[in-house]
C-alpha cells in the first residue's frame, strides 16, 4: 500500500472511530419530551342535553323591547338603577332575566352558556339557580365592580376577576338529591357549595339588582343538561 493510501485509511478509521464516541442528543429509546397535559374539565360530558323552552323578565311598565334583545343567538339584558322589577307591586330589585322552564326538585341539572358582562355593571347577579329553604336562591354568580370585573358567589367567595368585555364559558351542576352544586367557569371548577335546602328549583340568567348606573350582560349557546356526573 502506497502512502497516500495509507493515509486515506487512516483519515477513514479516525472518521469512525470519532463518531462512535459522541453522544447522540436522542438515545435510541430514550423517552419522548413530556406532552403538556390540560387540566381543563369537561362539565358536560356524560350528561344528556335536553330541551327546554324559557320566558324573558323585564320591568313590568316598559315594552320588552326596552330592556331585552335577541339577534344572531345572543341574547341581551340590560337594567337601569331606578328600573322597576317584574310585575307591578313586586318589591324585588330591577331585573332583565330568562327564566328556564326546567323546574325540578330531585335529580342532576346542569346549565350551560358563554356570557359577555359589560364594564360598569356591578351588585348584578348574572346567573342564579332559584329555591331554597334558608334563602330564596340555590346560588347566585354576581358581579362586582373591583378588578376589572370580579365575579363573586354572592358578595362572598371570589371566582373570577378581570371578567368585564370578554366570553366566559359557564357551567353550573346542581345535585339536587345531595344538596350540592358545582360552578365552572371556562372550564376550570371554581368551586362546590351547598344548595340551601330542597326546594322547586329552575335556572335563570341575565342581569338582577345593581349598585352601579347600567348593568349589561349578553348570553349566548344556552343549553340545559340532566343526569350526568358532578364536580369531574
Amino acid at each position: 500500500m502506497n502512502r497516500l493510501s495509507s493515509k486515506i485509511v487512516c483519515a477513514i478509521l479516525l472518521t469512525i472511530l470519532a463518531g462512535a464516541c459522541k453522544k447522540s442528543a436522542t438515545p435510541t429509546g430514550a423517552a419522548e419530551p413530556d406532552r403538556q397535559i390540560s387540566t381543563e374539565a369537561t362539565p358536560t360530558s356524560g350528561w344528556t342535553q335536553t330541551s327546554y323552552t324559557y320566558s324573558v323578565q323585564t320591568p313590568w311598565n316598559l315594552p320588552q323591547s326596552d330592556r331585552y334583545s335577541y339577534s344572531s343567538g345572543e341574547h341581551h339584558f340590560w337594567i337601569y338603577t331606578d328600573d322597576e322589577c317584574q310585575f307591578q307591586g313586586c318589591t324585588t330589585g330591577p331585573r332583565s332575566e330568562l327564566r328556564m322552564n326546567n323546574d325540578y326538585t330531585s335529580g342532576r341539572h346542569q346549565f350551560e352558556g358563554d356570557v359577555y358582562i359589560v364594564s360598569g355593571s356591578d351588585g348584578t347577579d348574572i346567573m342564579q339557580v332559584f329555591g331554597g329553604v334558608t334563602n330564596a336562591t340555590a346560588i347566585m354568580l354576581k358581579i362586582h365592580a373591583a378588578s376589572g370585573g370580579t365575579i363573586k358567589r354572592y358578595d362572598n367567595e371570589t371566582l373570577m376577576t378581570n371578567a368585564y368585555n370578554k366570553w366566559i364559558h359557564v357551567n353550573v351542576q346542581h345535585d339536587a338529591d345531595n344538596g350540592k352544586i358545582y360552578v365552572y367557569l371556562n372550564n376550570t371548577l371554581k368551586g362546590t357549595y351547598a344548595d340551601r335546602g330542597k326546594a322547586n328549583h329552575y335556572f335563570k340568567c341575565g342581569v338582577y339588582n345593581i349598585s352601579g348606573s347600567r348593568s349589561e350582560t349578553r348570553w349566548k349557546n344556552i343549553k340545559y343538561w340532566k343526569n350526568g356526573p358532578v364536580g369531574q
